[in-house]
């Protein structure tokens, strides 16, 4: 194999690496999508009810800062996500707030 038939192989593969990894169903969008589509001052148990399968909330442990409370998701089973931030569900006076999102 000559130098050019190298170079165009690596490039081959490295074209099809990024496809396949690309079209890879990414559960970190659905992530948002579903934490973007919850109705304010939605109630706690309603939101368990609809947690998608690939998500893990860590309900059992809240951290309450005066009348806020913000629970943590811990996993996102197939995450995509290269910048590793941290999601959390934000509940005011036990109602849904929105989502808090930070690195």
């Amino acid at each position: 194999m000559n130098y050019r038939h190298l170079i165009l192989y690596v490039f081959t593969l490295y074209v099809f690496t990024l496809f396949v990894l690309s079209s890879c169903d990414s559960n970190y969008n659905k992530t948002i999508v579903w934490l973007d589509k919850i109705e304010k001052n939605e109630s706690i148990e309603t939101i368990k009810k609809t947690q998608p399968h690939f998500i893990e909330v860590d309900w059992e442990n809240p951290i309450i800062i005066d009348n806020e409370t913000r629970y943590e998701i811990i996993k996102i089973k197939g995450n995509s996500d290269p910048l590793g931030m941290q999601h959390f569900l934000v509940f005011i006076d036990g109602r849904y707030y929105g989502r808090n999102s930070k690195k």
